[in-house]
């Protein structure tokens, strides 16, 4: 299902689907693609032929006879030209297609990671709301005792102040998620659509596997799948074509074509008409020079693409090893150990060896740690999609997942 009613729970792959049909820069930027197929049809195309027609009229004689001459020139240079403006255009259509694909998966990433946020952000105040009722039920608890005779009016007065700060938090929680559900809207070309909807809770959820993979796999599959990479090689081979252009203009323009002429006396000749270009000024050398100038950049900034995408993938990576491992500490560690010490300080409290300060400290520590846990988890995630993008959209060590040119160009 891929249609969102606005109101329904938004699943990630809806507001993915949403935002690739309706984000407003990306659909500026496939009107790009389409520039570029007609630059390919244009670069094939022979420039058109040239009709010259002279009429001459005799004004000083008796006769008043008229001379006439035309004559059909087509320009050849062309013909050993197209080919590599050609080659040129099609590199330039394969680096626009792999550019915007390259823009696309920056897009789902940015949707994902947004979608993701609003969902860890829905389970934070559902977690505020559990530890409310928790309260609510110690403070119950609490004025039992003081009605028994074993409590203080201060014990329920503590947990009262927790209260009001849990709800506090749970307010604030509130307007942050509201932000984040605009900002989605926002990404999903929906700026102005209502925001009172909840994010679907599903498939949102850690890669562990993840974590299969070594340094070097990861910065191999960027340099195979990275697709903003693939365009700069394109933009280089685009400047070698260009190159090809620049050198093969330096020959002169030759013209040729037939030509019919009639003279006063009305006698028709028939022959040839062929124009050759003198380079005598203009010899072409500056458009090389300029041609070389720009492959040379070309590869400079093609080197420079991969640099950045094996740093990006190698700091994502990273971040993704250092979140994963905390939440495994937190998981096994600290939250079992809170929740123990919770338990404990309950039946201590209970049998009235100790008194509630050392309840509502356990109390803060477990709630705490749950909050960051949760934060912990949604900081994982964020990471994991930053690091399939960063390697090319997916992680996977199967060979179907490398970049295919043809099937992104069919597209």
């Amino acid at each position: 299902m891929t249609t969102w009613d606005g109101m329904s729970p938004l699943t990630v792959d809806q507001a993915v689907t949403i935002a690739l049909q309706n984000n407003r820069s990306m659909r500026a930027t496939l009107e790009g693609i389409a520039s570029a197929r007609a630059d390919l049809v244009q670069s094939g195309l022979l420039p058109n032929p040239v009709l010259s027609a002279t009429f001459d009229t005799s004004i000083g004689g008796e006769g008043g006879s008229t001379a006439i001459s035309v004559s059909l020139v087509q320009q050849l240079t062309d013909l050993w030209i197209r080919p590599a403006r050609q080659d040129a255009a099609a590199a330039t259509l394969r680096e626009q297609i792999l550019s915007v694909s390259d823009e696309a998966l920056r897009l789902v990433a940015d949707v994902r990671q947004s979608h993701a946020g609003l969902v860890y952000g829905q389970r934070g105040i559902a977690l505020t709301g559990s530890h409310i009722e928790l309260i609510d039920r110690a403070i119950e608890i609490s004025e039992s005792r003081i009605r028994a005779g074993e409590g203080t009016q201060l014990d329920v007065n503590r947990l009262r102040q927790l209260k009001f700060s849990l709800e506090a938090d749970q307010t604030l929680q509130v307007l942050q998620i509201g932000k984040a559900r605009r900002n989605l809207l926002e990404l999903l070309g929906l700026a102005a659509a209502d925001a009172e909807w909840e994010a679907a809770d599903v498939s949102t959820h850690l890669m562990s596997d993840s974590v299969d993979f070594n340094e070097a796999e990861v910065i191999e599959l960027a340099s195979l799948q990275r697709l903003d990479v693939a365009a700069a090689h394109k933009t280089l081979e685009t400047r070698l074509h260009e190159l090809r252009v620049a050198n093969l203009g330096s020959m002169p323009d030759l013209e040729a074509g037939p030509s019919y002429e009639r003279d006063e006396e009305g006698r028709d000749a028939l022959g040839a008409e062929i124009n050759l270009e003198i380079p005598i000024f203009d010899t072409n050398e500056a458009r090389v020079a300029k041609a070389k100038s720009d492959w040379r950049r070309a590869q400079a900034l093609a080197d420079q693409v991969l640099q950045s995408a094996v740093a990006q993938t190698r700091t994502a990576w990273l971040d993704v090893q250092t979140n994963m491992e905390l939440i495994s500490f937190f998981r096994d560690r600290v939250l079992i150990l809170a929740k123990d010490n919770l338990r404990l300080a309950e039946r201590a409290f209970q049998a009235g060896q100790i008194d509630m300060t050392v309840v509502l400290e356990t109390q803060r520590e477990l709630i705490q740690a749950e909050f960051e846990l949760n934060e912990l988890e949604n900081i994982a995630t964020d990471r994991m999609i930053e690091l399939e993008y960063a390697v090319g959209g997916k992680l996977s060590r199967d060979s179907d997942t490398q970049l295919n040119e043809e099937d992104l160009e069919s597209s």
